[in-house]
């Protein structure tokens, strides 16, 4: 576990990837476990014809494209991705990434999401 009060800096490999349902791979890079107490940083690799899974929740989240090309479907709307992209998703609308090519991105949510997902 990091520092609560003095911050932490690691490498992305350093954390565990975990499979997501359609194929797309999660690292939760910071969480409340680290202290953080507002945000969730997660690193997501999606490859090529591979998809998050398609959902929807009840807070916001933030996506920035590092790598890659493919396609965000929101709600009803599909628009391209590519690098240097970033998206925004309003709570409680349905959405998913599906890869054109190997992805890689980051994501920010609340914490409430880290804990519903990782627990306490």
């Amino acid at each position: 576990m990091a520092n609560k009060n003095n911050g932490l800096v690691k490498s992305y490999k350093e954390i565990q990837e975990m499979e997501m349902e359609g194929g797309a791979r999660i690292r939760w890079l910071i969480t409340h476990k680290d202290g953080a107490p507002t945000f969730s940083m997660r690193y997501i690799s999606i490859d090529k014809g591979k998809e998050t899974p398609a959902h929807s929740h009840d807070y916001e989240h933030e996506i920035f494209v590092l790598h890659g090309k493919g396609e965000v479907t929101i709600g009803n709307e599909k628009k391209d991705l590519e690098d240097g992209k970033f998206i925004y998703i309003p709570p409680t609308i349905f959405h998913k990434i599906h890869a054109n090519e190997d992805m890689t991105v980051i994501c920010v949510v609340p914490i409430k999401a880290a804990k519903q997902l990782l627990g306490d």
